[in-house]
This record gives structure tokens, C-alpha cells and sequence, in this order.
């Protein structure tokens, strides 16, 4: 129990963007997507990040964009668990409400581009993936479950026990920054009765993972005979009390042994050699009971863990973009990106190897091929469409978890914008995120769930050269259902199996501010 509770801490590092893109991707780069998804066909400034290709027809000179995001999430479960009902808080009632926060106050990201004829210089900078810090004050359900079994292990083995308690907290906080640089070239241009336009990107992203974890499992205890006891301190006792009474028996043994081989008379010899035997019977069961108590006091002692996590990576990205008349097609495929974090471990009293200093682990960020269209039906009216995936399948992840996925992430994307004055713009856009998520998958410290998205806002000229945008983005998540059976103490034959459903959901709400100045 002791080496589980803990173990699946190191799932945060996989626990999934902060807004919106694949478990390790965030797609939320800019103001500009908050208000409108669709930005895979954009030849706007915050396509340094979403068609950099797009930067062909930006327009010459500099162009500087930077964005502020704040983000707030719930992550709930709620578990039904037989066992559950003797938590001494709420007893009798087995279903849990488990609540998590997930918060990133401030997601910045910027963007520039420098055009100059044909060639497009860009850089990209942003929290790419992770980007918040999650935080369940009251434990989560796969902790608690295997709390929840000691009273009726305690009672099978003779204690009257008949509620427990504890005291557990868990954080995560995960970053991968993004600095990505990139050349655009625009292969042709021209102007005659059909407008048309091709041009290529060729780039590069280097990420940097930051990423930390910290939690504790504390004051185990169980009420026995109407009282809450803390274990580890109780159990350690039993196991000192029997160790004395095993030493005490075998001093008794060795003295009837010497007493048997000092003695003339064989009946008495006889006698004190069989004393000599119960006390070493007597001493053999109290050894017994105090390893079993001690492996008890092992098994609820307090647990810390807190470890930092570095790790970097580069991935390759290359683009495409083609216009026609007023249809603008984008294209991009970012390679994946190889990376192993390393542990830099300050406590880790769990027993788990996993966690020591030192340790690397695979928390690679999956490949990503992104189709985009936008057309002009009037020159204020403009609507986009766009298509994501991501190859998640092949992405190397902590346990392997990888390949407990039914699919790649498939992401759809659709919205529009309508210039209401000259320097007045509003926009709204809708995205659709299918996981290919399973109950091998989902975990209490890492569950995805399917969902949809809406995002709104505005683009105002200040002047003609600087625009600041706003904008509200907010997700509905579709609840995930998930059934675990546990065994009650496997090593009986007659061993009991229990089944712990789990209901995960979650919220979602951004809002962003940004400013673009063109030179």
C-alpha cells in the first residue's frame, strides 16, 4: 500500500495542457485564438505559432504581438467506494466528492516577424505545453482507497476497528516553455485575374521542461475500540512489545537449557528441556507478531515527496501556405519532440525508485499535423476551418502509458470574424476534441476528457499600427467513467473483490488580453 499511494504522483508530468491542445500541447498561443480557435490558415501575426507559412503575406517590415492569459480550472471526481463510508468524517456515506484545482494566472506569449521581399523571418515564445500548477488539498481517491481497507484488514486479523482518517495533499506544477525561430519564403506571388500565392516555413521549436511535484500522506489512523489511534505510532509499539516478549522468552529458554544440561537427574533434564521448547514456541510467535506489527508500522508510516524536474528537447516544423483568390490554405507538421526529464529529488521518503535523485523519464511531446482554410465572403466577413492530430501514440510516455491509448487526438476547429467598423473587429469560434483516452489511460492525477469549445472577443485599432484584442474562452468537458476493482487482501484464497467507480470531470475558463504594433 505504502510504495502505491505515492507512485502515481509522477503521472502529473503527463496531466494535460492548461487550455486546450493534446496532453502535452497547448494550442492556446495567443488573444487571437482565445476569440477564434480556427488560426490554422491565419496570416496574422500569431501565425508564428499556428501557419507560419501564413508570414508570407504579412506585409514588409516588423510586426511584434504579446499576449497575457489567465486560466482557471476544477478537476472533480467523485468515487463511490464501499469502504469509503468508514472515513470517521462521513460515515456511512461511501460516494466522495475528490476536488482539484488547476490554476495558471498568467500564460504569457510573443510573437514577431520581420519581412523583408521575399523572406520572412519569426519567433515564437510561449508555455507550449503544461503551464499550471494543480492542487488536491484532500487527497484523491486512488490515496484514499487504500486507506479506506485497513479497518476491515485490522479487524480480520483480531482488532476492533471500524473507522479511519488521514491526512493527505498533493501539487503539481508542470511548464514547457517554447522558443521557436523560423524562415518563410514565398515561392510566388502574382496578381492577375486570380489572385495566387505559395510559400514554404521551415523552423524550429526548443522546449524546456520545468516541472515540480510535491505531496504527503501523514497521520494514518484507525478508531479501535471507540478510540482514533495513529497506527505507525501504535503498531511500532506492538512491534517493540513483542520483541521485548520474544527476548524475554528466549533468555527464559537458554536458562531451563542450562539448567537441563547442568542437572544429574534425567526426568528433571527432561522437564526443563521441555520448558526450554514452549518458551522458544512462545518466542518464535511473538517474533512473528512483532514483524508483522513492524511491516504495519512500515506500511502507515508518514510518506514526503518533493522533486523538481528538468528536461529539454527540439522539434523540427515545416509549412506550407497557398492562396487563391479569397481561399487561404495553411499546412503544418512539427516533428516530435524527443525528451527525458531528469529528477532533481530534495525528499523522498516513499520508498520509490522512481522518485530518487537522478532518475530520467520519458515525457516526450507528441508529432502534430495541422490543416487550416479561411475565406473572404465579403472583404469584412471572413470564416475559417481547421483540422488537428495529434500522433500521441507514439510519443513516448512515463510508464509507457502511450500505448493504453485507443487513437491519436483528432481536433476539429471552425469559426469566423466580421469587421463591424474599419478598426473594429469581433470574432467567435468553436473547437471539438476527441482523446483516444481509456480506463488503462485515466488516472485519479491524469484524466483527459472529451470536449468542445467556444471562444469570443474583439480586435480594436488604437491606431494604425497597434491593435489591442480580448477575449473569453471557455470549455465544456464530457464526463468520463471509470470502474477499478480491488481485491481485500489477495493473499487469501477466499480473497473479497470490490468495485470503486470514479467520475471525473472538469471546467475550463480563460481570458486573455494582447496588444500587436506594427512597424
Amino acid at each position: 500500500m505504502r510504495k502505491f499511494i505515492l507512485t502515481s504522483a509522477l503521472v502529473l508530468a503527463s496531466a494535460g495542457s492548461a487550455v486546450a491542445g493534446g496532453y502535452l500541447t497547448n494550442t492556446n498561443q495567443s488573444v487571437s485564438y482565445l476569440r477564434n480557435p480556427a488560426r490554422l490558415a491565419t496570416f496574422s501575426l500569431d501565425g508564428a505559432y499556428s501557419n507560419p507559412a501564413g508570414l508570407a503575406w504579412i506585409g514588409e517590415g516588423w510586426h511584434i504581438s504579446f499576449t497575457g492569459q489567465n486560466a482557471a480550472q476544477d478537476r472533480d471526481i467523485l468515487s463511490t467506494y464501499d469502504f469509503f463510508a468508514g472515513n470517521v468524517n462521513q460515515l456511512g456515506n461511501n460516494t466522495k466528492l475528490f476536488h482539484g484545482e488547476a490554476s495558471a494566472p498568467f500564460i504569457p506569449s510573443l510573437d514577431a516577424a520581420y519581412q523583408k521581399g521575399s523572406w520572412t523571418v519569426s519567433m515564437h515564445f510561449g508555455i507550449t505545453g503544461g503551464g499550471g500548477k494543480a492542487t488536491f488539498n484532500s487527497g484523491l481517491p486512488m490515496f484514499e482507497s487504500q486507506v479506506a481497507v485497513l479497518p476491515t484488514l485490522l479487524t480480520s486479523k483480531g482488532l476492533n476497528a471500524d473507522a479511519y482518517d488521514c491526512d493527505m495533499y498533493m501539487q503539481g506544477r508542470q511548464y514547457i516553455y517554447g522558443i521557436q525561430l523560423g524562415l518563410t519564403y514565398k515561392i510566388f506571388e502574382n496578381y492577375g485575374a486570380l489572385k495566387q500565392g505559395l510559400s514554404a516555413h521551415l523552423g524550429a521549436r526548443m522546449n524546456f521542461a520545468s516541472n515540480h511535484y510535491e505531496g504527503y500522506l501523514r497521520n494514518i489512523s484507525a478508531r479501535l475500540n471507540g478510540q482514533m489511534v495513529g497506527l505507525n505510532g501504535y503498531f511500532a509499539q506492538q512491534s517493540a512489545h513483542y520483541t521485548d516478549l520474544a527476548g524475554q522468552a528466549n533468555g527464559a529458554a537458554t536458562q531451563f537449557e542450562a539448567l537441563a544440561g547442568t542437572t544429574t537427574d534425567p526426568a528433571q533434564a527432561e522437564i526443563y528441556r521441555q520448558q526450554a521448547e514452549a518458551y522458544r514456541q512462545q518466542a518464535a510467535q511473538a517474533e512473528g507478531a512483532a514483524t508483522q506489527f513492524g511491516a504495519l508500522a512500515a506500511q502507515t508510516a508518514d510518506m514526503e515527496l518533493n522533486c523538481d524536474q528538468k528536461g529539454w528537447g527540439i522539434a523540427p516544423i515545416i509549412g506550407l501556405d497557398y492562396r487563391i483568390g479569397h481561399l487561404n490554405l495553411g499546412a503544418r507538421y512539427e516533428f516530435q519532440t524527443s525528451m527525458n526529464i531528469e529528477n532533481k529529488t530534495k525528499i523522498n521518503t516513499t520508498g520509490i525508485a522512481s522518485f530518487q535523485h537522478g532518475v530520467n523519464t520519458p515525457n516526450d511531446i507528441p508529432a502534430l499535423l495541422s490543416i487550416g482554410a479561411q475565406y473572404d465572403i465579403t472583404p469584412k466577413w471572413r470564416v475559417m476551418a481547421g483540422w488537428n492530430t495529434y500522433f500521441d501514440k507514439k510519443a513516448g510516455m512515463a510508464g509507457h502509458k502511450e500505448k493504453t491509448l485507443r487513437h491519436n487526438t483528432h481536433e476539429i476547429t471552425a469559426g469566423m470574424e466580421y469587421d463591424i467598423l474599419d478598426r473594429l473587429t469581433i470574432s467567435g469560434g468553436y473547437q471539438n476534441t476527441d482523446y483516444g483516452t481509456s480506463d488503462a489511460f485515466q488516472s485519479d492525477l491524469s484524466f483527459i476528457c472529451d470536449s468542445y469549445s467556444l471562444g469570443f472577443g474583439l480586435k480594436v485599432g488604437i491606431t494604425s499600427k497597434c491593435n489591442i484584442e480580448a477575449a473569453y474562452f471557455w470549455t465544456t468537458y464530457k464526463d468520463y467513467k471509470k470502474e477499478t476493482e480491488h481485491v481485500l487482501d489477495p493473499a487469501r484464497p477466499d480473497a473479497t473483490t470490490f468495485t470503486q467507480t470514479d467520475i471525473y470531470s472538469r471546467t475550463n475558463k480563460v481570458f486573455g488580453l494582447g496588444v500587436t504594433y506594427n512597424f
